[in-house]
């Protein structure tokens, strides 16, 4: 048995629109003899509409390693601390910045629109107020806009990891140190894998990785094993798996 790690957005999805079916088959076909773990820059409950039910007893690792879900509970999450994000927010909120905070479940979107708060709202009715999202812990802070980046990093100094979306310019905040591999090493200790990714948030999990495989040119990440295109994965794995 072996374990496999795939990104979603830019790896198994284009635009925000489900794994195609072709990939999803090849997906529940894998979890009969390998185990399946997905890893995403968003919240586990965003991950889950993205693949068909039969691989929702997957083990999901969301908001870039803030929060770990299997078997339907969270296993593992990391909040920040109250102070450092209301902070953030009266930062955010002064540059007419818009953003979502996720917590470990619900999330809160900014004052200040943005056409990506409606997409969020379209996948789930988990939408709730953000003094309930900072009281019960946030997991991430999502930012919508490339505008001020400098000064809002500036702001947020060292208590944060810092993950770019390269398909979109969005980028987001997540608990000091966090980050897909960290997460997915605590869940799996020091057992090999076979990583899939697209972006820079996949850069150390990739790395990291027995056989990693990146989908999309290698000028943009020279340490892979294979690159691919999007379409050519259920083939590529099929290629792995003949491999054993």
């Amino acid at each position: 048995m072996s374990i496999y790690v795939f990104d979603i957005d830019g790896t198994l999805s284009n635009a925000g629109k489900k794994v195609h079916p072709a990939i999803d088959r090849k997906l529940v076909e894998l979890t009969g003899n390998n185990q399946v773990i997905f890893a995403s820059a968003r919240p586990v409950r965003d991950m889950l509409p993205m693949v068909s039910d039969k691989l929702h007893s997957s083990v999901f690792i969301g908001c870039n390693g803030g929060m770990a879900w299997e078997n339907g509970q969270i296993v593992l999450s990391h909040v920040f601390e109250r102070g450092f994000v209301s902070r953030m927010i009266n930062v955010m909120n002064n540059f007419g910045i818009p953003y979502v905070l996720d917590g470990k479940w619900n999330y809160s979107i900014s004052k200040n629109d943005h056409p990506f708060h409606e997409y969020i709202r379209s996948l789930s009715n988990h939408e709730t107020g953000e003094k309930d999202i900072i009281s019960g812990g946030v997991t991430k802070i999502l930012i919508l806009s490339e505008k001020h980046k400098d000064k809002i990093m500036m702001y947020a100094k060292d208590d944060v990891s810092i993950h770019t979306h390269r398909s979109d310019g969005f980028y987001d905040f997540t608990p000091q140190g966090n980050n897909k591999y960290q997460t997915l090493s605590k869940l799996i200790g020091k057992e090999k894998y076979i990583a899939f990714g697209n972006d820079q948030n996949d850069f150390i999990m990739l790395r990291k990785a027995e056989i990693s495989v990146f989908v999309g040119e290698k000028e943009n990440f020279k340490e892979a094993s294979y690159y691919v295109s999007m379409d050519y994965i259920p083939t590529l794995i099929n290629h792995i798996e003949s491999r054993k």
